[in-house]
């Protein structure tokens, strides 16, 4: 039952994931209750590598999913196992009689007890012919039929924001059960009702009663509905809310009645069920797939044939599939607004389009068709009417809420709704930002995130964001926010910057990672407010704490957000801040951008604010780091020489000795051995005045680095000993790898090859469980070089084993931005052509080949393989 086994690419994960997405479970808790680790699971699923499932753990996954009631038939069951390519009988007769199994209904629909038989009635309905199929909701479909099917499902809500799609995924479910409910399937459409005492009435209208005067209209309904088995849908629920008393009393007094709704906003009745109708699937527009490809997506399904309804010949191809990929994205899959998108086609071309939606949707998504209501003549229109249901509190929140981008932690509504509150007591309530958020999910203009961090998080739709923030425009209130905006995402790009330099290394990458576009558009903001040359206000709001700048002593006294900054200040610190971060993820090209922008619209002058020089100095310490990363190390020289001289005119130890620390990164790169080690010990001199634990342990890794070029091995180990152990008393896992993969370097110069692959391997292992990019390619690059030299299992196979690596090792470099130091050092090319001599050339040109062909998962199975491969 252990055995591997051979998976069609694609086709069981697939399975897998669409039950994950429709329940809301995600992989991550799968692979917990399997007891593997995220990445592990996903390479077995997807056969990456040699990564492959076991029976049992299929077994298992089939089980967890109908544990948690993902799957609910047997139907489901028996279709993953087929996709596994595995039998029924991997489960025993015992097993498919206990729990969970045993819980699977043996039908996808089940007939309320007592009812006829469905042949001997005629179907009744009401429901009104579509016109076009539905597209993309193929699983929710069967995901709500499942959900009506049970029992204990009696009221069931469609949720969702305006133009997602409910009421038409509504008709085509009831049209799929007529032929369950013995006493018909009714369609009551409440658009046009506003007044909750009228949907009694409109219920006996569709249901086509004849009035009694002397009875109230619900009773009517009850007398008629109490022995009756039938499915009555009422679409555009929400603005009759107080209705939901007619709803639950309906239910009460008709136990064969069951309800399907759609709403903007839950009903919060007992006993309800509510299922979030998102938008369309949409690619990742950053990712270019094939046309064919594409056509799976719902959205881009959906815009293609709405196009081709109005310009018949037009398909997706090849060469127009990544705009039409972005159009979709931009409109963010919903429905509507994708039809709308698709009749602008008529008069402008696809790129045009999208160009067009890139300035600004709404006023673009208008002309809907003739025979749709008004509310969905135009996006605009549709959104209005969801707005319109909000109190005035909730209307002022909501629309301040856009003033993010991407999602937001409930930590940074909070923080917003209280600093702003603060100063505007007019708009201050008892509400808890937690009550205003739970409303704002209820009426569907918010969306819950994956937790990230330990965080809950939310966002809101690109265009119910663009609505808000016209709302802001016309509140006056856009520009004040953003900058509260900039000045909160500083603060958290500066906690974390610190953060990553301890134990919890991967909460504070998940939340950066979560984050990432609202500090680029702080970024964006505190660029464009410096390009005016003007200050970002801050709010005047107690916090507890003091604020930690890491490498500035100057910044953490004196440079608090919240009283607000000089917007040339904020750009820089915030770009800064960001630099570990870029580097971690691989994002050097745009750490660069970010921070050569910021150095290049802000100026020194001499009636700069301390703290403004501090933070330029620190960006240009910074810069200088990732120039050495390109490898242009006179520049990066130049720059950092810059941060030095600024450092100690505004008096910084901590500053200083961060600037020494990347100006001794460009000397060991231009081989100035001697001028490396002095400017180590300067910045330890700087720290007997204010120690910091961190920055000492770094200035005592370049000195093992110093002594270890030019041959002072046990001093190097000495030195390399005492950073290690510092940099475990902080808990910086990173900087440990950082530090065993010099050392495992350096045991080059010393021959000892063996030992040189397994202190790589183990800083590779570890970078790669923190997903630092940078230390891993580099680690890559120097075992390239260790297991050539080695020459097991001989020296030909080792060879191609070098050229595997060194393959790879180029194609991560290009990657993420990086140009190493060894690719112009003397030594490092004379190794090199010394492992690539003893195998022919075309040999070697193949291994590298494949080599760079490979993925970054690859890459690192390839060298954690050879590891465990090489004898010991």
């Amino acid at each position: 039952m252990g055995s591997e086994i051979h998976i069609k690419s694609g086709t069981f994960s697939e399975g897998v994931q669409k039950h994950l997405h429709a329940s809301g479970y995600s992989q991550k808790e799968l692979a917990d209750a399997l007891g593997l680790h995220p990445k592990v699971l996903s390479r077995k699923l997807n056969g990456s590598g040699n990564a492959r499932l076991t029976h049992l753990e299929v077994q298992r996954i089939v089980t967890t999913l109908a544990h948690w009631r993902v799957i609910t038939t047997q139907a489901e069951a028996l279709h993953l196992l087929k996709l596994a390519q595995v039998e029924p009988t991997i489960f025993s007769d015992e097993e498919w009689q206990t729990p969970p199994l045993n819980t699977l209904s043996k039908s996808a629909l089940s007939i309320p007890t007592g009812a006829p038989d469905p042949s001997q009635f005629l179907l009744q309905h009401d429901l009104p012919a579509q016109t076009t199929r539905l597209i993309g909701r193929e699983w929710a479909v069967e995901r709500l039929k499942h959900l009506l099917s049970r029992e204990g499902t009696r009221l069931l809500t469609l949720t969702g924001s305006g133009g997602s799609g409910k009421t038409r995924l509504a008709l085509q479910v009831a049209s799929e059960l007529m032929s369950v409910f013995p006493h018909g399937v009714w369609f009551v459409a409440l658009a046009g009702v506003r007044d909750a005492d009228q949907v009694p009435i409109s219920i006996i209208q569709a249901l086509n009663l004849k009035s009694a005067p002397d009875l109230p209209p619900l009773q009517l309904l009850i007398n008629y509905l109490k022995n009756k088995q039938l499915l009555l849908v009422l679409d555009n629920f929400e603005q009759v809310g107080e209705a939901a008393i007619v709803v639950d009393k309906l239910l009460a007094s008709a136990p064969g009645l069951k309800i399907l709704i759609t709403s903007r906003v839950v009903l919060h009745l007992y006993g309800e069920h509510a299922f979030s109708v998102p938008p369309l699937d949409i690619p990742d527009p950053t990712i270019e797939l094939e046309a064919s490809t594409l056509l799976r997506y719902g959205a881009v399904q959906l815009f293609v044939e709405r196009t081709q309804a109005i310009i018949p010949d037009f398909t997706l191809t090849n060469e127009n599939a990544a705009i039409i990929s972005q159009i979709c994205a931009r409109v963010d899959g919903l429905p509507l607004a994708l039809e709308l998108a698709a009749a602008r086609m008529r008069a402008l071309p696809p790129r045009l389009l999208l160009e067009r939606l890139s300035q600004a949707r709404l006023p673009l998504l208008t002309k809907g068709a003739r025979n749709l209501p008004d509310r969905q003549q135009t996006l605009h229109n549709t959104i209005t009417w969801s707005y319109h249901l909000l109190s005035p509190a909730e209307q002022t929140w909501f629309s301040y809420l856009g003033v993010f981008t991407g999602g937001w932690s409930l930590d940074a509504a909070e923080a917003m709704m209280r600093d702003v509150a603060t100063e505007q007591l007019d708009i201050a309530s008892g509400d808890s930002a937690l009550d205003i958020l739970e409303r704002l999910l209820d009426h569907s203009l918010l969306v819950r995130l994956p937790e990230a961090g330990g965080r809950a998080r939310f966002a809101m739709l690109e265009t119910l964001r663009e609505y808000a923030q016209e709302r802001l425009v016309e509140q006056r209130m856009l520009e004040r926010l953003r900058d509260w905006h900039a000045c909160y995402y500083l603060r958290k790009a500066e906690a974390a910057e610190t953060g990553i330099r301890g134990p919890e290394q991967l909460v504070w990458l998940a939340r950066l990672t979560a984050d990432r576009n609202n500090f680029r558009a702080a970024l964006e903001w505190s660029l464009q407010r410096a390009r005016a040359g003007t200050r970002i206000s801050g709010f005047n709001t107690a916090r507890q704490g003091s604020h930690i700048v890491a490498g500035s002593w100057l910044l953490s006294s004196q440079g608090d957000p919240d009283a607000g900054l000089c917007a040339d200040e904020l750009c820089l610190r915030l770009a800064s801040a960001f630099r570990p971060y870029w580097e971690w993820q691989g994002y050097l090209t745009e750490a660069r951008s970010w921070l050569k922008a910021a150095l290049e619209v802000t100026s020194e002058n001499e009636e700069s604010a301390e703290t403004t020089l501090a933070a330029r100095a620190k960006a240009l310490s910074e810069l200088s780091r990732l120039t050495s990363l390109e490898n242009d190390q006179p520049r990066a020289v130049e720059l950092v020489e810059k941060s030095i001289a600024l450092w100690q005119q505004v008096g910084d130890p901590y500053g200083l000795a961060s600037a020494l620390i990347h100006r001794a990164w460009a000397a060991l790169a231009m081989r100035e051995y001697e001028n490396a080690r002095e400017v180590c010990q300067e910045g330890l001199q700087h720290l007997s005045i204010r120690d910091d634990t961190w920055l000492r342990a770094q200035l005592l890794f370049y000195l093992g680095d110093a002594e270890g070029f030019t041959g002072n091995f046990e001093q190097m180990r000495s030195f390399y000993t005492q950073s290690r152990e510092l940099f475990e008393l902080t808990g910086d896992t990173s900087s440990v790898a950082d530090v065993l993969k010099d050392h495992g370097a350096m045991m080059l110069l010393e021959s000892k090859y063996a030992e040189s692959i397994a202190y790589l391997c183990k800083s590779i292992r570890l970078c790669y469980e923190l997903d630092h990019k940078q230390f891993i390619t580099t680690g890559i690059c120097w075992l390239s070089i260790a297991v050539g030299m080695r020459g097991e299992p001989d020296v030909v196979q080792a060879s191609l084993y070098s050229a595997q690596l060194e393959g790879a090792t180029e194609s991560l470099m290009e990657t993420i931005g990086l140009t190493s130091w060894a690719k112009d050092h003397p030594f490092i090319q004379a190794v090199q052509e010394y492992i690539r001599s003893r195998v022919d050339e075309q040999s070697w040109r193949e291994a590298w080949l494949a080599g760079r062909a490979a993925t970054f998962e690859q890459a690192v199975e390839l060298a954690c393989r050879l590891d465990q491969s090489l004898p010991s």
